[in-house]
């Protein structure tokens, strides 16, 4: 366990992750913080390194949900059964599985397509 797992709950270490994310569009609109293609391109290798564990992380959640189903430990806000909500959710996380492994396969074409930018001296 990283030593930012021992010290953070996961919820905490997802609003970090998304309050990185609104960071860096902060830093990067217009000129930004960017001093040159080799930015974009590890910027780029980051964002892919983080997709490809993205897949893993819904399936995860996913697994979770069912769990919590099957032991009774859901139930539904308005009082229905959870039955279909829980199946929606793990569908909605298959989805965005296949998206972020989708993203990932773009933001590694990017990265290797990039590799051959560098500023103009």
């Amino acid at each position: 366990m990283t030593e930012l797992a021992s010290t953070m709950t996961p919820r905490e270490i997802a609003g970090q992750a998304a309050t990185a994310i609104r960071v860096l569009n902060e830093l990067t609109t217009g000129d930004g913080e960017l001093s040159g293609p080799f930015d974009v391109r590890d910027i780029v290798a980051s964002l892919e390194l983080m997709g490809h564990d993205l897949p893993q992380l819904c399936e995860q959640l996913a697994r979770f949900l069912v769990i919590q189903h099957e032991d009774g430990q859901l139930r539904h806000g308005a009082g229905l059964d959870p039955d279909d909500t829980v199946t929606e959710v793990i569908e909605a996380l298959a989805a965005a599985g296949q998206a972020a492994d989708m993203m990932t396969a773009a933001l590694t074409e990017a990265r290797t397509t990039s590799a051959v930018l560098s500023p103009r001296r």
